[in-house]
């Protein structure tokens, strides 16, 4: 079975803004996309849906605020959009560094997942740097982190921004296991900085071993979330070199 690839149309909102979702869904499936990954879910499907009905694009991924107020209207929202995974799009750095950091963050976590289960969704967050760079008892937040929580939590691990915390990528993807349940893709400078992202084969990072390392079901979501240039070119260049890779990965 072949994974999903997909686009976090965050990535294009400022084309979203300039031209409308229409005009960004109606390129994306020129493209060949057959999914995206809405950002705030509850906030936006009314105006994306009409989109994904005429072009049959679907969205098995989605983000959205999994804690507080907007918890509620998120999960509804996904379930609506007919989402399996939904996706907390981080936590504040300074959440990362307090003493009960993992504690805290796996009880909102759960609290999400309790809501999502009846409705056939599974939740996770896009992990950033600072959950690598925290260490607890020796391993990285993230990783403590996933130790915690029960099957229905998981992560969608960026390799780009695992990078830039400076970490062993795929050791982590390793000690991760199945809590990997999708993945952002963006490229990038080995720097150990945040400079430029790139499209997807643009960078620097070893997405043929990522790729080796991955279950072959996991959705792949291009997620250029600061991206200086044209977004939906390097959207659509990213997809065209995944889409290379997986055939070279299983060739």
């Amino acid at each position: 079975m072949n994974p999903v690839i997909s686009v976090q149309l965050w990535s294009v909102r400022e084309e979203i803004a300039e031209r409308g979702w229409d005009a960004v869904i109606d390129t994306l499936a020129e493209a060949g996309f057959e999914h995206v990954e809405p950002f705030h879910v509850s906030r936006t499907l009314p105006d994306l849906a009409p989109a994904l009905a005429r072009t049959g694009i679907t969205t098995p991924t989605v983000h959205g605020e999994l804690v507080g107020d907007e918890l509620p209207r998120t999960i509804e929202a996904a379930a609506e959009a007919g989402a399996t995974l939904v996706m907390h799009p981080s936590f504040p750095a300074d959440r990362w560094h307090a003493p009960d950091a993992v504690e805290r963050i796996a009880d909102d976590l759960e609290r999400a997942a309790e809501l999502a289960a009846p409705l056939g969704m599974r939740v996770a967050f896009h992990n950033h740097d600072d959950d690598l760079r925290v260490t607890v008892d020796g391993r990285p937040a993230l990783v403590a982190l996933m130790e915690r929580v029960g099957p229905s939590v998981g992560v969608e691990f960026d390799p780009y921004w695992a990078t830039i915390a400076g970490v062993d990528v795929p050791a982590t993807i390793g000690a991760l296991g199945d809590k990997v349940l999708a993945v952002h893709l963006k490229d990038g400078p080995l720097t150990g900085a945040n400079e430029d992202q790139v499209a997807v084969g643009d960078g620097e990072l070893d997405w043929p071993e990522f790729l080796s390392l991955l279950p072959r079901t996991v959705p792949l979501v291009i997620g250029l979330d600061e991206f200086r240039g044209p977004t939906l070119d390097a959207v659509i260049r990213s997809r065209q070199r995944l889409v290379g890779l997986l055939e070279a990965r299983d060739s």
